[in-house]
């Protein structure tokens, strides 16, 4: 049974960007082969703070401390792509070094209005998944990677929210957060994209900024006082390829994917 586990597995790092996220209620294991990149503080060709201020920090967001480092993002984007300059160009950027692409990340949220449990109304779960990922090489075009649409607040029982996801799609959440920080960092989430890059940006979703009661704001006026569009981290760490899991997650992982083949079947 371990081996056909363990398969079960491997089979499904290979084909991250065409499975749909398998979302475990435990932690995300520390990843011994990441390294952090640096959080670039605020400036012309660092992090840009966007609309109502920030929370930047260059060693927040490079370490990780369990200490917030956020934006607030006002704007949106139409052509899944922003240049510095424009003007809904508003992000946090990790430069990983030259000659050092690489094409996997784990975001470390920040939770500040989630202590655990259930999800019970729609700010909260908006707010377990307030961040887009964007990569570029020369930190100046940015592409967006991957974004988050929509979600069902009851999509995986009463209370645990499923998401949907444009562009590259998760292929790990952890609902319980990290072993390093446990629920504070929960729905940390491990992505591998088919392009390595140098430079990452991340800043609000589309979720966090269509967010105002439960309803979307009108575009082009967004209200800074009913959206909760300032995505908060810890930090950000990278890998080439994806995290492999410690032992007691792949037996985790495997059982979530023997359950969902059984789904599968029983539809057939």
């Amino acid at each position: 049974m371990k081996v056909f586990l363990a398969t079960l597995v491997l089979a499904s790092s290979a084909a991250t960007a065409m499975a749909a996220p398998i979302y475990l209620p435990g932690t995300a294991a520390p990843c011994g082969s990441c390294i952090t990149g640096t959080h670039l503080a605020e400036g012309a060709n660092g992090s840009v703070a966007g609309v109502g201020g920030s929370g930047i920090d260059p060693v927040n967001g490079t370490l990780l401390n369990g200490v917030r480092t956020y934006i607030w993002d006002q704007g949106g984007w139409l052509d899944g792509s922003v240049t510095r300059g424009d003007a809904d160009f508003a992000m946090m950027v990790w430069d990983l070094g030259v000659g050092n692409e690489l094409d996997t990340v784990r975001l470390y949220t920040h939770q500040d209005h989630y202590a655990g449990g259930a999800v019970l109304d729609n700010f909260v779960g908006q707010d377990l998944m307030e961040y887009s990922v964007w990569g570029s090489n020369d930190n100046q075009t940015f592409a967006l990677l991957s974004d988050v649409v929509g979600f069902d607040i009851n999509g995986g029982g009463a209370g645990v929210p499923t998401y949907t996801f444009s562009g590259t799609e998760p292929s790990v959440i952890y609902r319980g957060g990290s072993a390093e920080f446990g629920i504070l960092n929960a729905y940390t989430r491990d992505y591998t994209f088919g392009q390595a890059y140098r430079y990452y940006g991340i800043r609000s979703s589309s979720v966090s900024l269509d967010y105002c009661d439960g309803t979307a704001s009108s575009p082009g006026t967004p209200d800074r006082q009913c959206i909760d569009a300032d995505p908060e981290l810890d930090a950000l760490v990278f890998n080439r390829g994806a995290i492999v899991p410690e032992p007691a997650t792949l037996s985790l992982l495997g059982l979530g994917l023997v359950a969902a083949l059984r789904r599968r079947s029983k539809k057939r």
